[in-house]
């Protein structure tokens, strides 16, 4: 029985070493795509949008403010920035 077990944990010990440092890779990875688009992408799409919004006018501004777009967009930007920043990053790691 202690052989099994002993067995047992030097597989997991060996898995833990295979697989462990490419999951760590990846949520560093995607830690750091997220907090760059957070940081430095999202506020600059937000002022170039911000900067065209007065062109609906006042009727229009109105209506964008109550129903809730602004977050619908801020959500959808994120997600494109983050998408797109993942796929920069991940094609100069495989240029490397």
């Amino acid at each position: 029985m202690p052989q099994i077990i002993g067995a047992l944990i030097a597989m997991l010990i060996g898995a833990a070493r295979e697989y462990l440092p490419g999951i760590i890779g990846r949520l560093l990875a995607a830690f750091g795509i997220g907090l760059f688009t957070h940081k430095v992408a999202l506020p600059a799409m937000k002022s170039f949008i911000s900067a065209l919004l007065p062109q609906l006018g006042s009727i229009g501004m109105a209506y964008f403010e109550a129903s809730g777009i602004g977050a619908a967009i801020t959500i959808i930007l994120s997600a494109i920035a983050a998408a797109l920043g993942q796929k920069v990053i991940l094609s100069k790691l495989k240029g490397s």
